[in-house]
């Protein structure tokens, strides 16, 4: 049974380790929650915005200096920026975190 529960802990483990290095909340360190707290939704909306506001930033001001700006593409980058990282903070990094939230509070 311990050999299943430390097997089952590793991906947590390695995500979590991954999300408390510095330059993964770049600029938004200020986002990070404490490893024991755990992460809700208003949580998650708000790093959507934040990381999902800068990737579009990026990615239209990319396109503008590269002369292939549409109005489309710009429709597009928004959505799949805001999209992709609505799910994955909530299908991934969330349940994760909280996962470590959980096994630090019962220490």
């Amino acid at each position: 049974m311990k050999l299943i529960q430390h097997i089952l802990s590793i991906i947590p483990n390695a995500h979590n380790w991954l999300s408390d290095k510095d330059f993964i909340w770049w600029p938004f360190s200020f986002l990070r929650p404490a490893p024991e707290t755990f992460m809700t939704v208003k949580h998650t909306l708000l790093m959507t915005a934040c990381f999902g506001g800068l990737s579009v930033l990026m990615f239209v001001g990319f396109s503008v200096v590269n002369n292939m700006f549409t109005a489309s593409s710009a429709v597009n980058t928004f959505v799949i920026c805001f999209g992709g990282f609505f799910t994955w903070f909530n299908l991934v990094t969330k349940p994760l975190w909280n996962y470590r939230a959980r096994q630090l509070s019962k220490k």
